[in-house]
């Protein structure tokens, strides 16, 4: 599997670590038919931190999706490092979801009965690494998410941001060259928002990763290399966040 998604990287000639072409998902119930997305095409460089936005409907979560390996289009194709990812068959794509690509989600969606290093490790039980090799990496992630003291608390003992936090940690636990995030800000405050913004800036220097987002949050956007407007199914613009003259005001507080 290592080698299917190797790619040309070593040589230094795949610039694109992601690509969509004309992507199309259409929902069918009964006679009825929503086209989610109708006709999406994007390049995403390696390294990138690309922030996706659209309104309630527009397709923006559906596209997410696709580009996660969460779902398969109707039509087009998605390509991590060259690989057509709706032709890879359960086990392959398992194995994309558990090692390729991080997943990070608006409600941290952790484990409450497990403990911080626990939901840290899982993922790293699933794709068959031994429990002491585990823990000694979940230990260095909190470390680097600045959570190494809090590695015994359970989520019902820890605030939003440190939840968060977690969810990051875990979503380190397989080394991915990707990382997805929806909406990682919608449920914290502006401060804390903010420090996780920071932390995902700080994660794509050191580790090289290419980092997505789908959010509203205008902070995000203003870190973002590129900002992808989707509407009515389609990308309707690409922008830097210069060019969408975005303004942040200053986060008060210490």
């Amino acid at each position: 599997m290592e080698q299917l998604f190797r790619g040309e990287n070593e040589a230094g000639k795949l610039d694109h670590v992601i690509r969509a072409v004309d992507v199309r998902k259409v929902y069918r119930m009964g006679d009825s038919e929503t086209h989610a997305l109708a006709g999406v095409s994007l390049d995403v460089r390696r390294g990138e931190y690309l922030s996706i936005m659209g309104p309630s409907g527009s397709g923006k979560s559906t596209f997410f999706n696709m580009i996660g390996g969460l779902d398969k289009p109707t039509a087009g194709k998605v390509y991590i490092d060259q690989v057509d990812i709706a032709q890879l068959d359960p086990y392959e794509l398992a194995w994309l979801r558990c090692r390729k690509v991080g997943y990070i989600f608006q409600s941290f969606n952790l484990i409450q009965v497990m403990s911080c290093i626990e939901n840290v490790t899982l993922p790293m039980a699933f794709a068959g690494m031994d429990s002491e090799t585990a823990r000694e990496k979940a230990l260095d992630i909190l470390e680097r998410v600045g959570l190494a003291d809090r590695a015994l608390h359970k989520p019902a003992e820890m605030s939003g941001g440190q939840q968060q936090r977690v969810a990051i940690a875990r979503s380190l636990a397989n080394s991915p060259d990707i990382l997805l995030a929806d909406e990682p800000t919608g449920n914290l405050d502006l401060k804390t928002g903010e420090e996780i913004i920071n932390l995902f800036t700080k994660l794509r220097e050191e580790l090289g990763l290419t980092v997505i987002t789908a959010t509203h949050d205008l902070k995000m956007l203003k870190r973002s290399d590129r900002v992808v407007w989707i509407e009515d199914g389609l990308i309707t613009r690409v922008s830097s966040p210069e060019e969408m003259n975005i303004e942040i005001a200053e986060i008060g507080g210490e």
